[in-house]
Order: C-alpha cells, then sequence, then structure tokens
C-alpha cells in the first residue's frame, strides 16, 4: 500500500489515516465541524499525494493524452489545466483527472478508484512508454491549501503574482533550488490551491505551509472533510457518487467529454450508451438537519413508490441541513419537488439545484487586494 513520504509529520501532528483504494490516506486530524470551519473560513493544509502523478515531453503528451483520455488536451492552452477523466472500457469512470499545460511538458495528476499499479498498467497499455511518461507519485508530494484565507498563504510563499491566476492554470516558481509546481485548481468552492514539490524539499515546504497556515487561525485537514465541501458546492467526488454510479453521463460528466474526438479510452462505450439515451440523472436533495437517515444507500419514494437512490451525502455547516445526491428517473428528475425518504410515508425530503450555498470567497475579488 502506497503511503505518504510526509506520513510522519503528519502522525506527529495527530493526523488519523484511513485507506482508500490502495492508498494510505489522512482521513482527519480533529473532527468534521472543526475542519469544515477551518477551509470556509480560513485555511486547511490538506496532503494530496495519495493522487497519481505524471508528466510527458509537450511533443508527445498531446497526442497520448487525447487518445487516453475523454477531454479535448488538444486544446489546453500553456499554463491552464484541462479538467477530465480516464474510463475504463466499459466506459465507467476510474479517475477523475487533471491535464496541465506546463510550457515544455505535460503534468498528469489522477485520483483514482483504482490503485496505482492499476492506473499504471491502463496508462502502460496506451503506450506511455512510448509517450515519455515519468510516474512521479514516488519523487513527489502534493499539498492543497482550501479556503478563505488560502491566497494569503500561496501569495507570502510564492510573491503577490499569484494573485492573478484564473481558476485551473499552473505557473512555476522556486523553493529551496527546486522548482514547486503552483496550480489554482481547488474543489471547495473556496478558494483553493495544489503544490507539487520533490520529496527532497517536501518536508521544509509542508512545514512552511503549516506555519503560515497556523498564522492566520487555520489547520491541518484530512480528505474526509473535503468528501462534504465537495458536495455541498457540487464539485464532482470520484469516491462518493463517482464510486457508486460509475457511468459519466449518469453523473452529468458530458462537459469533460470532448465527443468530436475520434476516440478515446472507453469513448465506445460512453458514445453507445449516449446514443441509447440516457435515462437517469443525478439530482441534489436536501432535508432537515435532524434526518439522520439520508444516507448512501436510503431509497426516495413517490407516490408511494422508491424511485431513486441516495449515492451521497453529508451535513452543511453552512446550511444546517442535510445534504445528499441521488439518481432519479431522467422524468421525476427537478429540482423543488418533495418526496419522501426510506418509505411512503418516510421524513420529508425535496429535490433542490446545486449547488445550494454561496462560498465566502466569491465575496473577494483577488485582483482588487
Amino acid at each position: 500500500m502506497r503511503t505518504s513520504y510526509l506520513k510522519p509529520i503528519l502522525e506527529k501532528a495527530g493526523a488519523v489515516f484511513e485507506e482508500r483504494c490502495g492508498t494510505e490516506v489522512v482521513s482527519h486530524f480533529s473532527d468534521i465541524a472543526t475542519e469544515n470551519s477551518t477551509v470556509r473560513n480560513v485555511v486547511g493544509l490538506t496532503d494530496f499525494s495519495f493522487l497519481q502523478m505524471y508528466r510527458m515531453p509537450e511533443e508527445t503528451a498531446i497526442e497520448f493524452l487525447d487518445g487516453v483520455l475523454a477531454g479535448n488536451v488538444a486544446s489546453t492552452r500553456f499554463g491552464r489545466i484541462t479538467h477530465t477523466f480516464l474510463a475504463d472500457d466499459d466506459g465507467n469512470i476510474l479517475s477523475d483527472c487533471y491535464v496541465a499545460n506546463n510550457d515544455e511538458e505535460f503534468l498528469l495528476l489522477c485520483e483514482s478508484v483504482i490503485d496505482t499499479d492499476e492506473v499504471d498498467r491502463i496508462l502502460d497499455a496506451c503506450g506511455a512508454q512510448d509517450a515519455g511518461v515519468e510516474r512521479l507519485h514516488d519523487s513527489h508530494v502534493l499539498l492543497g491549501l482550501d479556503g478563505f484565507d488560502a491566497w494569503k498563504v500561496v501569495r507570502d510563499a510564492f510573491g503577490s503574482d499569484v494573485l492573478g491566476l484564473p481558476y485551473l492554470s499552473v505557473e512555476i516558481y522556486p523553493f529551496e533550488g527546486e522548482d514547486i509546481l503552483l496550480m489554482r485548481a481547488g474543489k471547495t468552492s473556496e478558494f483553493g490551491y495544489l503544490v507539487m514539490a520533490p520529496t527532497r524539499v517536501a518536508a521544509e515546504l509542508y512545514t512552511k505551509l503549516q506555519e503560515a497556515v497556523k498564522v492566520l487561525g487555520g489547520g491541518p485537514c484530512g480528505v474526509a472533510v473535503h468528501d462534504g465541501l465537495r458536495l455541498e458546492g457540487r464539485f464532482f467526488n470520484i469516491f462518493k457518487e463517482g464510486v457508486a454510479v460509475r457511468d459519466p453521463l449518469v453523473l452529468g460528466l458530458q462537459w469533460m467529454i470532448d465527443f468530436d474526438k475520434e476516440s478515446f479510452h472507453g469513448g465506445a462505450a460512453i458514445a453507445t450508451r449516449r446514443a441509447e439515451g440516457v435515462k437517469q440523472k443525478i439530482v441534489g436533495v436536501a432535508a432537515a438537519a435532524d434526518c439522520e437517515s439520508l444516507v448512501p444507500g436510503a431509497m426516495i419514494y413517490h407516490a408511494g413508490q422508491p424511485v431513486a437512490e441516495v449515492v451521497a451525502s453529508c451535513h452543511s455547516y453552512v446550511l444546517d441541513q442535510k445534504l445528499a445526491l441521488a439518481v432519479f428517473p431522467f422524468e421525476l428528475a427537478y429540482s423543488g419537488v418533495p418526496f419522501t425518504l426510506g418509505a411512503a410515508e418516510g421524513p420529508s425530503v425535496r429535490t433542490i439545484s446545486m449547488p445550494p450555498i454561496l462560498p465566502k470567497s466569491l465575496t473577494l475579488r483577488l485582483d482588487e487586494v
């Protein structure tokens, strides 16, 4: 099982670990409510080194990645990031992917529901060796800074020009004689950044960012709080609704797919299902804060019959409500419709438009700071 290079530092800080798809990750440091408040109001530091990380030369990257991933990699401009996915042969999602055009090289970051060896095997079968793909998961760490004050940490660490980075962009900054990659790419709806660094300077970088976060009143976070933050902000979570549903069309991930491409891994199966017509759709659901039965696997009823299944849920600390995502038939996939949960006479729930919150970060314009 893969473990983080930073595990000794994380353990010392009180990290509680869990396994996700063959990799050890930090579940949490404190309770979910505290870490949620940390991100929503200040800034949290998270170790995302469990992602699979690769780089490859620009001259081979476009052809290779365009033939493997669902998105239009060829249109990824210098300094920008494309958000897409890797599918299996049946067109079911395996990895939630970022592709970054970093001048003379391309970077691929994969958040996967299969283990790292399996991701490597799929890429190798698609020609990774000929494309000059280099694996970085054992030589680099990936840190996340998310929260209303996240921009302050990266500004102080790398300079004020980081404030001009648009969402889904990448830039290189020096740190202790190494090149650090800074990506603006959070999935919490607050300001978010990913920092990728070689292991040679990983401990120094983590300590520096940890101290800067602490000065602002923030703290370390695990991946568990990100599950709720992603649902609340309606960012796709491959470890929740992704692993429960798998079909990118039902998941509403059409925006990640370039349907004009000649082919990509799993594309034929996706095209067939699309031609047949998608009959289900992911919809947001809300219930009262004390509704403990709004959990994955719960059935939602309409006119006395079960019509939908909950695939992900969380408590919204912003709204003080239970929120969920459920798979509905298309004819009932509308917001504002009342249903019952678990039985015809069960607790009341309703479908809602997602996301249902206004993140605090939208109240601040970085170009005016």
